[in-house]
């Protein structure tokens, strides 16, 4: 449980398209920006990736509708920052490389769902036992099955699912997750102060579907050939 959902720094930008788990429908998409308009991707019953946990981070996220998240991340092991606001949940966020039937490319994986996030405490759990016998690579990963959960009473009764991730496979490390995490750092070192501007006359510097969980998938094989 390394991951710290069983308790109760600078965030970068968004800089690379996302992945993700919808808790509210079981489903899991790829989402990409077509003419200014995200266009998600259902890819639940063929998920497959490559997880890159060697650079996991867990902070404070809040996911805002119609703009970019605000992602307040630090490296997984650094004591928990206070919470920024109201409206920010605590979540993980990692970059994945979805197989070729997926897409083939690197995505920015998150979520604040508590269902989401005990799965990938789980899986971690998974990852550091695997990889004693896997050094310099990293898990192949699937979803292997989703479980409702049921919270509440009455009119406040609701149903999310929680997902069941699985290692399948270990692979050598993609060489686009290294250029993807180099992006990343990148995206959340600050930008330089400006330069002093001499005149004062100087113009400024300028969701999902609900739908059905779907069924227990069987283990797919999985090899280098697939990510490259």
């Amino acid at each position: 449980m390394a991951l710290g959902y069983t308790n109760s720094g600078p965030g970068g930008a968004d800089f690379m398209p996302i992945a993700k788990f919808d808790a509210r429908s079981g489903r899991t998409f790829r989402v990409d920006r077509e003419d200014g308009v995200n266009v998600p991707t259902d890819i639940t019953h063929n998920f497959k990736a490559v997880f890159d946990f060697e650079n996991i981070e867990m902070g404070w996220i809040y996911f805002v509708a119609g703009s970019p998240p605000d992602f307040q991340m630090q490296p997984l092991g650094m004591p928990r920052a206070p919470k920024p606001s109201d409206f920010h949940k605590y979540g993980f966020r990692m970059n994945i490389k979805l197989s070729a039937e997926c897409g083939g490319n690197c995505r920015d994986f998150s979520s604040t769902a508590k269902g989401v996030g005990e799965a990938m405490d789980a899986l971690h759990d998974e990852y550091l036992q695997g990889v004693k016998t896997n050094p310099g690579k990293l898990p192949v990963v699937i979803i292997k099955s989703t479980a409702p959960v049921t919270t509440g009473v009455g009119e406040k009764k609701s149903t999310n699912y929680k997902p069941t991730f699985e290692i399948i496979a270990w692979v050598k490390r993609p060489a686009d997750l290294d250029e993807a995490a180099s992006a990343k750092a990148l995206a959340a070192t600050p930008a330089p102060a400006p330069a002093p501007v001499a005149s004062r006359g100087a113009p400024p510097s300028t969701g999902s579907s609900r739908a059905a969980a779907p069924a227990p998938r069987a283990a797919a094989p999985a090899d280098d050939e697939d990510f490259g």
